[in-house]
């Protein structure tokens, strides 16, 4: 087996770790949450506050990355591993008390988010670096294995209780800590991480990207409070954390089976008319999931993440890379993920109240309305760029 095989292979396998640990910590906090007695109010503030102090450390631990005088990339992901360990063993140990609980969740969960873009950052470095990686492959299998334990993790928590999930993360970071050690420094500097200056500047050059952002913005509430609050969705059809577990693997292996085979699905067509055309079906998503009566109409409705999210990701991707300049191809990286995290902190902290106030399903169709505007901006916002070959 090459060198670049060994390193795929790691690698894929470092996004499929993140991507399991996704689901105990990120997917089934809700459910987690409301186990410690939260409301869903409560609830939505503690998963905004996270986001956005995620969004606010991501700068901060990319800038120190990228200038290398202290910490490499490699080994500034093992810190933010570590750190994240830590949280976890103090809800795994110390069950009871909501202030400590909710104070370990908003760090844990800025923590996780925050590794996401470094992982990232780590795979175009090592591509910069003269490895060969298939990053669709290696994101797909991500997925895949989220979608598997997905599939199993409601019925686990049934089983073991709600406290099998901080021990499952946390198996699942010490792993990938161990993993990151058999991985090659990458060079420094090499453009891979996002520097945090520049954004507004690239904004103000490229007027209509910006409206798309503001588009995604607005999608992505209406996105984030499907999946927040899909235990919820599944409790008013009378089903609950196992049937959560099942949908939440589903969606994942319509993700991978998109990611995987995303070039050959859009092959001659350019990115920014299937900008628009995911705006669509994230409108329909919207519609449709909160007006599912069972469980089938349910699964019916959420083949629309074929054509809304799984399509939109590695769709953005390449739209950036096409219509910025090379300068600003990173940069516009980063501000869709600014764009996108500012919906999920607004669609986490909105739903929240929403269904205080009236219910799942009128909460979720509110935000469709906010998705609907978002279309708007989409095909106000989304250029012609070249086509993918």
């Amino acid at each position: 087996m090459n060198r670049d095989m060994h390193i795929s292979i790691r690698y894929s396998m470092l996004q499929g770790l993140y991507w399991l640990s996704y689901c105990p910590i990120y997917i089934f906090a809700t459910v987690f949450l409301l186990g410690r007695s939260f409301s869903e109010g409560e609830i939505g503030i503690l998963l905004a506050l996270s986001c956005l102090l995620s969004a606010v450390f991501q700068p901060f631990a990319a800038a120190a990355a990228d200038r290398g005088r202290y910490v490499t990339l490699r080994s500034l992901m093992t810190g933010v591993c570590i750190c994240t360990v830590v949280p976890m063993l103090i809800l795994l140990f110390i069950p009871q008390g909501k202030l400590i609980s909710g104070i370990c969740y908003v760090v844990l969960l800025m923590l996780h988010l925050a590794y996401q873009p470094l992982l990232s950052a780590l795979g175009m470095q090592l591509l910069n670096s003269g490895y060969a990686l298939n990053f669709g492959a290696a994101r797909g299998i991500g997925s895949l294995c989220c979608a598997v334990l997905s599939f199993f993790l409601g019925s686990l928590t049934l089983r073991f209780s709600n406290q099998c999930l901080p021990l499952l993360g946390t198996i699942l970071y010490l792993v990938t800590i161990l993993l990151l050690q058999t991985i090659p420094e990458t060079k420094r500097n090499s453009g891979g991480i996002v520097p945090s200056n520049g954004t507004m500047a690239v904004l103000r050059a490229h007027r209509k990207f910006a409206i798309l952002c503001c588009g995604i913005i607005l999608v992505f509430i209406s996105h984030s409070a499907i999946n927040t609050y899909m235990i919820q969705i599944l409790q008013h059809i009378g089903k609950g954390n196992t049937e959560l577990g099942q949908v939440i693997a589903y969606t994942a292996v319509l993700e991978f089976i998109v990611m995987i085979g995303f070039s050959r699905f859009v092959k001659g067509r350019n990115c920014g008319a299937v900008l628009k055309f995911t705006s669509v079906f994230f409108v329909l998503k919207a519609l449709f999931v909160p007006l599912a009566g069972n469980l089938f109409l349910l699964y019916a409705a959420l083949l629309t993440q074929v054509l809304s999210f799984a399509l939109f990701t590695p769709a953005s991707v390449y739209y950036a890379n096409q219509i910025l300049e090379a300068g600003d191809k990173i940069k516009g990286q980063a501000i869709l993920t600014i764009a996108i995290t500012i919906g999920n902190i607004a669609g986490s902290f909105l739903c929240g109240s929403f269904i205080e106030l009236w219910g799942i399903t009128i909460a979720i169709l509110i935000t469709a309305g906010l998705a609907a505007i978002g279309m708007l901006f989409f095909w106000f916002g989304a250029e012609k760029s070249s086509s993918i070959q």
